[in-house]
């Protein structure tokens, strides 16, 4: 037995350092453990600034789990702090543990925080770091459009189609980009993004029905022109300048597109008052351009100015059921009832077919109480026969009927309305309004609540939190 003395001993002192390390170590460890804990707790219970704090611990705790940097920088960002984020997201990739993952959520951070250069740095590091990523070069796409940068956006959705080539948000995305600089190319793309996807099929149409009348002529000045058209009723408005400002350069006394980039500035908070002004001075018989400055003026609220372009417009293109509609919304504005029902009566008169223009004749009626049976009423059903699917249709033969007294029957409507658009506030706010009515609060209530959460900074919003603090302190 004497001959195992010397490993016996050996063996003791291992255990000795061994015990001796856990006494200095395991504090740290078990602290590590439980910070890791509670940092999963925290993300668990949406406690996020909690988990990144934790998670932080548990990293400088735990060296031998770098990840833990990027859990404690992603649960900064889901809780809305991007500049606790980055330098989180840094330290990860110090460690050479950010994964791709990370790169993404880490360009993300950035573009929070207003650096869209740095975020365009860092998905462009992250591509380097692991290699071409789908989800990394929708980004990239999206930010070049951002910027203005309109041809590297498009390169970017060549590169992730190149990768999946049955994205049809890629493909409709890259189609709108090419319908604002190169209309001849933009069309197979947004077919191919219609047949992935049927839900695309109705934005698609209206651009394919444009870009093809748009095509049969050999004018590209034209061919933008009306491809900026199309996608101004998209709301795409930042490439719809983009179609006008091309247009202007290929043809500097383009009366029509300068009216239109006019238009498109003021939609992206630019003052588009020269543009309009200059659209006159070349062409002030041009129905178009009078009513685009006619809306200009109605926007700032000078009605009587903005009645003087639509009343121009009208002479010019008496034929026209929009002008008479534009004429009516200003000759609302400014007070003038009695002119603004003529106009729109007009307007469903020079076109039957045109559900848009029945719409304003019922908002009317019932908003004023004017007419309502005589006129609101079978204008509403003639709206409900052209468009019964459009929640709006429902929402407007509701606020007829609830002025003409049918209450029950306007429910109907503001419900049948809300099936087909849950995510409209309109009828949410319609139906609170009335349930105040009838007395019923609780179901008031909460329409107004729905009301202030689909549409917080909008009109239906802003109304809603009024009735709220009156009728519910």
């Amino acid at each position: 037995m004497e001959k195992y003395a010397p490993l016996r001993r050996v063996l003791k002192n291992i255990l000795i350092l061994f015990g001796l390390s856990l006494l200095i170590i395991g504090p740290g460890l078990l602290a590590g453990w439980e910070d890791l804990r509670q940092a999963e707790r925290a993300m668990g219970e949406e406690r996020f600034a909690a988990a990144s704090s934790y998670y932080s611990l548990a990293a400088r705790r735990l060296p031998w789990q770098p990840a833990l940097w990027e859990h404690a920088a992603q649960a900064a960002l889901s809780g809305g702090d991007p500049q606790a984020a980055i330098p989180l997201f840094e330290r990860a990739e110090d460690k050479k543990a950010l994964s791709p993952q990370g790169w993404l959520a880490w360009g993300d951070a950035y573009q929070q925080r207003g650096d869209l250069a740095s975020a365009l740095a860092t998905w462009q590091a992250g591509i380097v770091q692991h290699g071409p990523s789908a989800a990394i070069y929708a980004r990239l796409a999206r930010a070049y459009r951002l910027r203005g940068d309109y041809p590297a956006a498009i390169t970017a959705w060549h590169a992730l189609l190149d990768l999946n080539a049955g994205d049809a948000d890629a493909h409709y995305q890259l189609g709108l980009l090419l319908a604002a600089i190169a209309p001849e190319l933009a069309l197979p793309e947004l077919m191919q993004a219609a047949r992935l996807d049927p839900g695309l099929d109705a934005p698609v149409q209206g651009l394919r029905a444009s870009l093809n009348a748009a095509l049969l002529v050999d004018d590209r000045p034209y061919q933008l022109l009306i491809s900026g058209r199309a996608l101004a009723a998209l709301g795409e408005w930042d490439l719809t300048a983009e179609a006008f400002r091309r247009t202007v350069i290929a043809r500097r006394d383009y009366a029509e597109a300068w009216a239109w980039l006019g238009e498109a500035r003021q939609h992206l908070g630019a003052d588009g008052l020269p543009d309009l002004q200059r659209a006159l001075l070349l062409d002030a018989d041009s129905p178009g351009v009078n009513a685009l400055v006619g809306l200009y003026w109605q926007r700032q609220g000078q009605a009587e100015q903005a009645l003087a372009y639509f009343r121009t417009a009208m002479r010019l293109e008496p034929g026209n059921a929009a002008w008479q509609a534009a004429a009516g919304s200003a000759a609302e504005q400014s007070g003038d009832l009695v002119e603004a029902l003529a106009y729109y009566k007009q307007a469903v008169a020079l076109d039957p077919q045109g559900a848009e223009y029945w719409r304003s004749l019922v908002a009317f009626c019932a908003q004023y109480q004017v007419e309502v049976a005589e006129t609101g009423l079978p204008a509403a059903r003639r709206l409900l026969a052209l468009a019964p699917q459009d929640w709006q249709s429902q929402d407007a033969m509701g606020q007829v009927a609830q002025v003409a007294g049918d209450p029950m029957g306007a429910e109907n409507y503001y419900l049948r309305a809300l099936d087909l658009a849950p995510e409209q506030a309109a009828p949410y706010f319609h139906l609170a309004v009335l349930y105040l009515q009838l007395g019923r609060a609780q179901p008031a209530y909460d329409n107004l609540l729905k009301t202030q959460k689909l549409d917080p900074d909008g009109p239906y919003g802003w109304q809603a939190g009024r009735l709220l603090e009156r009728y519910f302190p």
